[in-house]
């Protein structure tokens, strides 16, 4: 049988028709037999019915809620009065944090560290301080799914004693308050993935990057909200409900990492960690104005993740970091690697973190692709605003700039999205029968094949020949590099600055990386303004490219005004496991940004 989206939700509505019970009073009688019947007591009933997602997800949200001190959330005098208003400073203007608590929150990890090393702030209270800033990004973003705090200063005071007894600190993340992604397993807590059938399963082990970052003495104070099952760039669930961004409560967050993106677009963290399988990393940190870093496959460590596709290998998800500045993307790649992952979790790379290597450096004139767009949905005018902005800076600076072909890019990114579901979405609509529950909005939309026709069940030999036609790809865009000689491609990260709820519908600016596996960063450049018109960023081809360009030319009919205050952001890209060649392009292209302004 072959599985479809359609199939699927039949069979699901089916399963929720035949469990639900009606009362006595509403059920059909059977005739009486003509036989007399002796009347006998009933039995003790034994069942108990399954509880409703509704009844689940309240639960899981009151755990939440129960574990924030009322002495940590902002007064309602300073909440916001209409949803797209700027609440990113809200934590300042809250009174929540002292004046010292807003210093500590608003350094970067690598400013962090040494303070903590020589005693200038305590493990403890700058765990507080990050805890209570998370507590005030998620009341006006419902970017959280578990609080820890009472763990993370328990863990806080012990490192505060080790240093005070042994003169040093425990490694080289010594009290460093990190968030993570919530399908990232975390002993003794639940991994939901966004699945209801899942809000009580407790991980037994920390996942493996948890266990390095934890050695090395960071502190765990939250996990942040992912989508039901995973798969979106933009993040609601039955679950937790839908994270906004702090920028413009009307905009989306992102996703998969979108409770990443906005608790550290509202410094509620440190360093955060997400995931990144199509852009999950990218375009939240893209539209929360930080960075994020998508690492080639097998380069950091992926075991302990919570999710549905265990064992598939024809796309692999990547864990990343999401962070404040390029400098904490680099600490967070040199921690993890410097722990030698790759004797713990065989299938990675033996390579440790070498920026002095061959492939990793840059000439002094450099040759960087442009891509102006994808061919398949052109950008809004503040991205491309931000582009121009950009090639403006790199050739004033003396470097060479070429436009990039795209005319692949279609087609790697729809081969990409067959790979994401070559089960016809079965193990999804399993679980969702497990929960009782039905897939909200964006997901619906990727479980219909998202830009793409709708998933089926492949064969054995048919997974063998999108993996082969995969591969080609790879071998056809290799050798797309090594004829123009370029260092590193610059791109959009998304059509749009951000989009509005529910509006997303193009993720081939991030996806078609990860098809590609090659390393990705996304870095801010700017934010919308009035003056991001089309007569003054015209798009380069007139006409529509499609329907899916449609989509976003009639999402930016009125204007800027819809994506008021939203930061714009871009996309960097190099080779397979090229990361440190990545960071320090990135350096180098905010420095000529910087020095041409």
């Amino acid at each position: 049988m072959r599985y479809t989206f359609t199939s699927h939700l039949i069979n699901f509505l089916r399963t929720v028709q035949s469990n639900t019970i009606l009362p006595i009073s509403q059920q059909k009688s059977k005739k009486k037999s003509k036989k007399r019947m002796t009347a006998q007591k009933p039995m003790p009933s034994l069942w108990k019915p399954k509880p409703s997602w509704q009844e689940v997800a309240a639960r899981a949200r009151a755990r939440i809620d129960n574990a924030i001190p009322s002495s940590y959330l902002a007064a309602p005098e300073y909440l916001p009065k209409t949803p797209e208003e700027y609440v990113l400073d809200l934590p300042e203007r809250s009174g929540v944090l002292s004046a010292r608590e807003l210093e500590i929150t608003g350094l970067n990890a690598w400013e962090l560290l040494p303070k903590l090393a020589d005693k200038s702030f305590s493990a403890v209270e700058v765990t507080e301080a990050f805890c209570k800033r998370a507590s005030v990004a998620h009341q006006v973003t419902n970017c959280l799914a578990l609080v820890l705090f009472k763990s993370a200063l328990e863990r806080a005071k012990e490192l505060d004693e080790y240093l005070e007894r042994t003169g040093k600190p425990i490694g080289p993340l010594h009290g460093l308050p990190i968030s993570i992604k919530e399908h990232i397993e975390v002993e003794g807590t639940p991994a939901t993935a966004g699945f209801i059938a899942w809000v009580d399963d407790v991980s037994k082990n920390d996942a493996l990057v948890v266990k390095i970052l934890r050695d090395a003495g960071a502190i765990f104070h939250v996990k942040t909200a992912n989508p039901q099952a995973l798969m979106s760039i933009e993040t609601d669930s039955n679950i937790y409900g839908r994270t906004t961004n702090p920028y413009n409560r009307n905009l989306s967050s992102g996703g998969s990492s979108g409770g990443e993106g906005s608790l550290l677009a509202m410094r509620g963290s440190a360093l955060g960690i997400g995931t990144d399988m199509g852009g999950s990393i990218r375009v939240p940190a893209s539209f929360s104005g930080i960075y994020g870093l998508k690492p080639a496959i097998a380069r950091n460590p992926h075991g302990g993740l919570a999710g549905n596709y265990g064992g598939m290998e024809s796309i692999v998800g990547v864990v990343g970091p999401l962070t404040h500045c390029v400098q904490d993307l680099r600490l967070f790649q040199e921690v993890v690697l410097a722990s030698e992952p790759w004797n713990i979790e065989p299938s990675l790379v033996r390579m440790p973190w070498n920026p002095e290597g061959k492939d990793m450096q840059l000439p002094k004139k450099l040759k960087i692709g442009i891509i102006w767009d994808d061919g398949v949905v052109q950008p809004h005018p503040p991205v491309m605003r931000a582009l121009k902005t950009v090639v403006d800076a790199l050739k004033k600076a003396g470097h060479e700039v070429i436009d990039w072909d795209t005319s692949s890019h279609d087609d790697i990114q729809s081969t990409l999205w067959q790979m994401f579901f070559l089960d016809g979405c079965k193990e999804v609509f399993d679980v969702f029968r497990e929960g009782n529950e039905a897939p909200v909005k964006c997901i619906e939309f990727a479980l219909k094949g998202g830009p793409y026709s709708t998933p089926r069940h492949y064969t054995v030999e048919e997974s063998w020949k999108i993996n082969s036609e995969r591969t080609k790809q790879q071998t056809a865009y290799a050798s797309k590099w090594n004829e123009t000689g370029v260092d590193f491609i610059i791109a959009p990260s998304n059509p749009a600055a951000a989009t509005a709820h529910d509006e997303t519908g193009w993720d081939g600016y991030t996806g078609v990386w990860n098809g590609l596996d090659h390393t990705a960063v996304v870095f801010p450049v700017t934010s919308v303004q009035q003056t991001d018109t089309y007569e003054n960023f015209p798009r380069l081809r007139k006409e529509p490219l499609g329907e899916r360009d449609l989509h976003y030319i009639d999402a930016y009919k009125n204007g800027s005004s819809k994506y008021a205050n939203a930061p714009v952001a871009l996309q960097l890209i190099t080779r397979k496991h090229t990361e440190e060649k990545a960071l320090k392009a990135l350096e180098l292209v905010e420095g000529t940004i910087g020095s041409s302004r």
